[in-house]
């Protein structure tokens, strides 16, 4: 199996999904923790009508033209506000046409993420723990 960085495999997830393909694609860092590990493989689909809500992960690009595999913390009539799960401070806000994918993630999965969201004040404890029991 080829191994290309991740800004080029997201680059070309991007295309595809614009051309209506869903991709997967192998995730790098430590940034989704703990719902998604360093090495995890991850589905995504393009965004269908209702797909952008609070809690759901998607794939954007930052202004700067990042690649972020993030949860939405908030939507906006422009942006939209992205945490990842494994960050306890810092987001991103990326305007609503550079949300290029979604990853499908079932019932259980959204509804711990939502006891993840709602322990944002004190996450970093149990991540400070995970991230030095999980590799990156």
């Amino acid at each position: 199996m080829k191994r290309i960085a991740n800004g080029a495999a997201f680059a070309l997830a991007r295309d595809l999904l614009r051309e209506g393909h869903p991709v997967s694609v192998r995730v790098e860092g430590q940034s989704m923790l703990p719902f998604f590990r360093s090495g995890s493989v991850i589905r995504l689909r393009p965004l269908a009508a209702g797909d952008l809500a609070r809690g759901k992960v998607v794939l954007g690009e930052t202004d700067a033209g990042t690649f972020v595999v993030h949860r939405i913390l908030h939507i906006g009539r422009e942006r939209i506000t992205l945490l990842g799960d494994g960050n306890w401070c810092g987001t991103e806000s990326i305007a609503r046409e550079r949300v290029h994918g979604i990853v499908d993630c079932g019932r259980l999965h959204l509804a711990l993420a939502r006891i993840w969201l709602w322990l944002r004040p004190v996450r970093k404890y149990p991540l400070w723990l995970l991230r030095r029991i999980c590799p990156r």
